[in-house]
């Protein structure tokens, strides 16, 4: 059986192409997004857009939450360069007319690569909560504006697989690994195989006990799809 472990919302598309395969699968949220207000801070570098150079969106939810702010004072005679993290981001900014570009690696290694060869000199970062990675990345000027958070979900029924022998498990976040880590007994661990999205959280996965673990091509929906079906 293979585990969609995204939250409800980004969940619906690896769904639908789960459904697709029509393979033996459940979804099973363990973290879920919340909308937050921006801070004084986030206002007071969103009102002030003509002194970015490049504007970042990290994630689908960074486009959810964050473009409507960006839109309500964006002007076309002072277009800013937008970079998407991945292919879901920039459909995402697509959908509601905004143009991008994406890195040659879908992580913040690769925005970092973009802004180096580019050579931008100060950016501002729609994202979650946390500080995103890129920050300790890149030697430029980069001002955030945080308009969402991630929170680990509530009531995780594990009770749902817990009779499967074989359990390919999709992780996309660092965070839904440890969400696992804390709910899963510990005699289920060496029966699970994860779908990794990035090799960070291969690596974290192994420190965690984990003995199966794959890298997916990419972190997309197709791709870490791809990589489960092979394994289930």
């Amino acid at each position: 059986m293979i585990v969609n472990t995204r939250p409800i919302d980004l969940g619906q598309k690896t769904n639908i192409l789960l459904k697709k395969s029509k393979c033996n699968f459940i979804h099973l949220p363990l973290t879920k997004i919340i909308k937050i207000e921006p801070s004084a801070r986030a206002m007071q570098n969103i009102n002030n857009l003509s002194n970015y150079d490049l504007l970042i969106f990290t994630s689908q939810s960074a486009v959810r939450y964050g473009a409507e702010y960006y839109q309500a004072i964006f002007q076309n005679d002072a277009m800013i360069p937008i970079l998407a993290i991945g292919l879901a981001t920039q459909e995402s900014l697509k959908k509601i007319n905004l143009s991008s570009t994406t890195p040659p690696t879908f992580d913040s290694y690769g925005l970092a690569k973009v802004i180096k060869e580019k050579g931008y000199k100060k950016c501002l970062i729609f994202c979650g909560e946390k500080k995103p990675r890129i920050l300790s990345l890149t030697d430029i000027e980069i001002d955030t504006f945080p308009c969402y958070a991630s929170h680990d979900e509530e009531k995780i029924d594990l009770l749902k697989i817990q009779d499967q022998n074989k359990l390919v498990v999709l992780i996309y976040t660092q965070q839904s690994l440890e969400v696992l880590v804390r709910e899963l007994p510990v005699n289920k661990v060496q029966n699970i195989i994860l779908v990794a999205a990035s090799k960070r959280i291969k690596e974290l996965s192994l420190k965690y006990g984990f003995k199966n673990c794959i890298l997916a091509d990419s972190p997309h929906d197709e791709e870490m799809i791809k990589a489960a079906l092979i394994e289930n």
